[in-house]
């Protein structure tokens, strides 16, 4: 299976992101079914097979359509079809894990957890190395929802607290991930130049330290106009890894442009 391309995984969250006057499950649904119908049709990317970029591309316009979210009615729909063994036939694998990856995430909350995020215990060159290309190009924090308060990382929570805590203008919607488009994204042009693959082996490691085998890595794109308190704009990438309880997070952010 042909992995989603960076360009067009960050281009799909701009789309998840972006609002539109039509939300809710009268608008997503024939969306959903109708992008489901083509991944399945002889012609598609996989022939008759769903692949995890084509379902992934169909329940976006649950969040498309929307307000960045999936609420509970949409989820409702999801998990009826879900309960149907047929709704899964052609579905490849990284299809079927991408479905409970994004319901997961997607699970319509309405009040997010409570996530603090704080600087990172390492320092840039402990978790990078030194002289590597991200000590300058990312800003990591990291923390955790105690016990008994309730909640998980979830979409709201993940959203919530990497807006607040790192001061955004403007983001996308995480999506799941994995750990080669980890890589991709890494591999980028970093403001003119590009990260060794020792230092994208090294992120990844450091990264890798929180998701473990969970393989809970999700990306969203984000943007800061006037540059947090600077001339000009500047975006680029985050990532959340999310431990196996979904009570602990590492925010990676990376800068990829700057105006």
């Amino acid at each position: 299976m042909k992995s989603m391309t960076l360009k067009s995984l960050l281009g799909t969250l701009a789309l998840l992101s972006a609002p539109s006057a039509l939300a809710g499950l009268e608008r997503s649904q024939p969306l959903f079914e109708a992008a489901l119908a083509a991944a399945r049709a002889p012609g598609g990317a996989g022939g008759t097979s769903v692949e995890r970029e084509e379902l992934q591309g169909a329940l976006g316009q649950f969040i498309s359509h929307d307000d960045g979210t999936v609420d509970a009615p949409e989820r409702a729909y999801l998990l009826d079809q879900s309960s149907h063994p047929a709704f899964f036939t052609g579905f490849t694998v990284d299809a079927q894990r991408y479905f409970t990856q994004f319901m997961e995430l997607n699970d319509a909350a309405t009040t997010p957890a409570s996530l603090g995020a704080y600087p990172a215990k390492k320092t840039p060159e402990e978790a990078f190395g030194a002289g590597s290309l991200f000590i300058h190009r990312a800003h990591v924090l990291e923390g955790f929802i105690p016990y008994g308060t309730g909640g998980v990382a979830n979409q709201l929570t993940l959203s919530t607290t990497y807006a607040s805590s790192f001061e955004i203008t403007g983001m996308g919607t995480f999506e799941p991930i994995t750990e080669a488009q980890l890589r991709e994204a890494l591999s980028q042009r970093l403001i003119g130049t590009y990260a060794t693959p020792q230092e994208i082996e090294q992120a990844v490691t450091y990264i890798r330290e929180i998701h473990k085998n969970s393989q809970r890595i999700y990306l969203a794109s984000w943007k800061n106009e006037y540059g947090r308190g600077a001339p000009g704009d500047l975006g680029g990438f985050v990532v959340a890894a999310v431990s196996s309880d979904r009570r602990y997070v590492r925010f990676v952010e990376v800068q990829t442009w700057a105006e």
